[in-house]
């Protein structure tokens, strides 16, 4: 069974194609926020892209013509049933393997990663956290803490991606306006099951002792609002309240890095957007100090490591969209 492609979208879908990464960058920033995109090769981009939504959960799929870095995190629990094979995954400090075609992907809530992905379809889901939270619970009381503690990178036997592949078509084929609601929230409630199966397969118990979702959700938000201010250890154990060792625990089993990783990179991101700004006329060095990195010589590796391009080449093409 082949899933829907960018390309063969549903009529009723929302869809976007463009050949400029700038463009790309901006619609895909509006509908899910900062993220970092470079496109690696002269060719023309050939991006497209389409979306549909249910109640509880988001699918769609888009095509590149050329290879591409992506730097960003996601909301909801995501499945990425369809990546181009070759796609590499670097979660914190772990890298993955190049995926087969074999090969799904599974996001937790809140995680962010860079995909290093070759030509090719991707197709994913976004689910509301509680939506599968909820059927998890169902499934085995008292343990809604149970839930994957980092991004990974299954491989799905025939049979499972078939009952997959099939639930996620019936879901995209029920949000066409005018049918029954009732036949959507079944196709919906089916498919949320068929990925809390697979979820289930990497799932963990987390211990006691962690900061809770929301306080680091909380956390987060105040660190995006305080990038350009001396942040360190203490800072954050001071507006979480809690100690190092908890915060340090907390970081890692949710977000795969520790805080101040986390704190660079969203510096480094948020230098990105300025950067890819057309309508903005500063330096590299002026993003550097605007988002708090001092040493602009690691600023600059980092940035690259991260991105995959220096913070000059974001900037020059910025330029030429002036």
């Amino acid at each position: 069974m082949t899933l829907f492609r960018a390309s063969a979208a549903p009529c009723w879908a929302r869809q976007f194609r463009s050949d400029d990464l700038g463009d790309v960058r901006a619609y895909i920033g509006n509908k899910d926020g900062p993220h970092a995109r470079v496109a690696l090769g002269d060719r023309p981009l050939g991006y497209a892209m389409f979306q549909v939504s249910a109640r509880h959960s988001h699918l769609g799929g888009s095509e590149s013509a050329v290879s591409q870095v992506v730097r960003g995190h996601v909301n909801g629990w995501v499945l990425q049933l369809q990546v181009p094979p070759g796609t590499v995954l670097r979660s914190g400090l772990r890298t993955s393997a190049p995926a087969q075609p074999e090969t799904a992907v599974l996001v937790p809530p809140g995680w962010a990663f860079t995909r290093y992905s070759p030509p090719g379809s991707l197709f994913a889901a976004e689910i509301e956290p509680q939506a599968l939270l909820s059927e998890l619970q169902a499934r085995h009381p008292g343990e809604v803490h149970r839930t994957l503690a980092r991004l990974a990178m299954p491989r799905v036997a025939a049979g499972e991606r078939r009952r997959l592949q099939s639930a996620a078509t019936d879901l995209v084929l029920a949000t066409e306006p005018g049918l029954d609601v009732r036949q959507q929230a079944l196709a919906e409630g089916r498919f949320i099951e068929r990925v809390v199966d697979l979820v289930l397969r990497d799932a963990v118990a987390r211990p006691p002792g962690e900061l809770a979702l929301a306080r680091v959700h909380s956390l987060e938000a105040w660190i995006d609002a305080h990038l350009d201010e001396p942040i360190t250890m203490g800072t954050l154990c001071r507006i979480a309240g809690v100690g190092e060792r908890c915060l340090q625990k907390s970081f890692l089993c949710r977000r795969g890095i520790p805080p101040m990783r986390f704190v660079a990179e969203r510096r480094l991101l948020a230098a990105h957007q300025w950067l890819a700004d057309a309508s903005n006329a500063g330096t590299v060095t002026e993003a550097g100090l605007r988002f708090g990195m001092s040493h602009l010589g690691r600023f600059s590796v980092s940035y690259r490591e991260l991105i995959g391009e220096s913070p000059s080449q974001t900037l020059a093409a910025a330029s030429q969209r002036r």
